[in-house]
């Protein structure tokens, strides 16, 4: 990890901390014996969570028969794995401050489409969705922590990246890391899963690791299509500037990626309703 990096988070006044049931729920993503209901027991206790979540899947996006008033109730309706999804985002968002002159509710649905396209791209190719999931939700968390140490440097970074130039080269010769090292010791320092560290930190640049990382390889496929998204190319130009070698690394065909890449693109995150 380069000094810098230190030097950064030496800036930042408050290091955002989550709540432990968030770091719980992520650190189970893998154990298919993991407690959800002790887990959801928890939650109840994190009122602010309680509280997104019970909004979250009252409105009309949800369109359930009833009025949910418990977290025992949202499970009933809405499952297990469902829950775990609000809980780890409402208790992300509710971490991260509102900052001038950066649109954080923007760079949150960014974050939530990459979530979903990544989850995809995972599980069309036998990884751990869930864990490419999560990185796709925490995959911003970097760029924003540099606007909150170093905001001069980062709204300058923005203004490169408007203008055309890739966020990647542009943070390594303005700061010497990228944002994705960032959010990679933001979760290091959250005593995140190594595996879901590891996937944060490769997604950077996947295809420069001595054995990519598939998963990594899902996280920057995924971004890669969301940032397509928030400057407004269509599908075909999405598909035209796809890095093919990443989606080969993989096992997505290109056939494939040009079949449902409308299903893809038309794909609506549930979780918009908690920037509300």
């Amino acid at each position: 990890m380069p000094t810098s990096i230190n030097l950064l988070f030496d800036q930042i006044h408050k290091i955002p901390q989550i709540p432990e049931v968030v770091r719980t729920v992520i650190n189970q993503l893998n154990n298919p014996h993991a407690e959800m209901l002790d887990i959801a027991k928890n939650v109840e206790k994190e009122q602010v969570l309680v509280l997104k979540i019970l909004r979250l899947v009252n409105s009309a996006h949800f369109g359930l028969s009833r009025k949910i008033g418990s977290i025992d109730e949202a499970i009933t309706m809405l499952g297990l794995n469902q829950l775990k999804t609000l809980v780890i985002a409402s208790g992300l968002i509710s971490v991260v401050p509102q900052l001038e002159h950066f649109d954080v509710k923007q760079s949150w649905r960014n974050s939530f489409r990459t979530a979903s396209h990544a989850k995809w791209l995972a599980a069309q190719s036998g990884q751990a969705a869930d864990i490419a999931y999560t990185a796709g939700l925490v995959s911003n968390l970097g760029n924003i922590l540099i606007h909150i140490g170093s905001p001069r440097e980062a709204n300058e970074i923005d203004q490169h990246v408007k203008a055309g130039s890739s966020r990647l080269e542009t943070e390594k010769k303005r700061l010497g890391f990228t944002s994705q090292a960032v959010c990679a010791e933001l979760c290091r320092r959250w005593k995140f899963a190594d595996e879901l560290i590891e996937t944060i930190e490769q997604s950077a640049e996947p295809m420069t690791a001595e054995t990519p990382n598939k998963l990594s390889c899902a996280v920057f496929l995924a971004h890669f299509i969301s940032d397509c998204q928030d400057r407004g190319l269509d599908e075909s130009q999405i598909l035209a500037r796809l890095p093919t070698e990443v989606s080969e690394q993989l096992g997505l065909s290109t056939q494939l990626l040009n079949e449902k890449m409308p299903q893809i693109l038309a794909e609506k995150s549930e979780l918009d309703g908690l920037l509300d």
